[in-house]
C-alpha cells in the first residue's frame, strides 16, 4: 500500500530565504520610489533670453504701370511703419503662382525680362517716407502686355541693418527675410489709377 503524504497548506519553498531576500528587496525599492515625491522646491535662476520675435515689417502694394504714371508709382510708407536710415528696404514682385503647389513665386528687384526687341526691368528706389516702384530698361515699354504693366503685386520689407548682418539673413530669399516679420502684420495696398 502506498502512503499518502500529507499536504500542507503552503509551500515551504515559498518561504525560503532567497523569496523571503526579493520580497523585502521588491517591497524597498516601491518605498524608496514612494518617498522621492516631495513639495516642489525654489525656481532655478532665469535661462538665457530665446531668439527674438518678428523685427521686421512688411506691407503690399499692387498697382498699375503706364504711359500716364511714366510707368512709376510712390508709396508712401503706411502709418504703422517707421523706417529708419539705417534700415534695410527690399522689395519683391510677384512673379507668378505655382501650379501644382499654390504657392506664390516671389522675385527680388530688380527683375529682369529679356524680348527679342530689348530688356525690361522692374525696379525700386526708397527715402525714409516712401518708396518708388518703377518700370525701366531700352524695351519699348509702351508695347508691353498688359500681363507685365496691370496689377502687379510687391511686397515692400524693412529690416534692421544689424538684425540682417548679425543673423545673415538671406535678402534674395524671402522665406528667410519673413521669417523676420509678422505674417499677420503684412497688409495690401491696392493703388487706384
Amino acid at each position: 500500500m502506498a502512503e499518502k503524504k500529507r499536504i500542507l497548506w503552503f509551500d515551504l519553498k515559498f518561504y525560503s530565504k532567497t523569496n523571503i531576500m526579493r520580497k523585502i528587496s521588491l517591497i524597498t525599492a516601491v518605498l524608496f520610489l514612494v518617498s522621492c515625491q516631495s513639495e516642489p522646491g525654489l525656481m532655478g535662476p532665469q535661462g538665457p533670453e530665446g531668439p527674438p520675435g518678428p523685427v521686421g515689417q512688411a506691407f503690399e502694394v499692387q498697382t498699375d504701370f503706364s504711359s500716364s504714371n511714366n510707368y512709376s508709382n510712390i508709396i508712401a510708407f503706411p502709418d504703422n511703419i517707421q523706417v529708419l536710415e539705417s534700415d534695410i528696404v527690399v522689395v519683391y514682385l510677384l512673379w507668378e503662382v505655382d501650379q501644382n503647389t499654390g504657392n506664390d513665386v516671389w522675385q527680388p528687384l530688380p527683375v529682369s525680362v529679356f524680348f527679342d526687341d530689348g530688356e525690361l526691368q522692374y525696379a525700386f528706389d526708397h527715402t525714409l517716407a516712401d518708396v518708388e516702384l518703377f518700370l525701366t530698361g531700352d524695351k519699348d515699354l509702351n508695347t508691353l502686355g498688359s500681363g507685365f504693366t496691370k496689377d502687379q503685386v510687391f511686397r515692400v520689407v524693412i529690416l534692421p541693418v544689424d538684425y540682417v548682418t548679425s543673423n545673415k539673413v538671406n535678402l534674395s530669399n524671402m522665406e528667410d527675410v519673413m521669417k523676420t516679420v509678422d505674417p499677420a502684420s503684412v497688409n495690401r495696398i491696392k493703388i487706384a489709377h
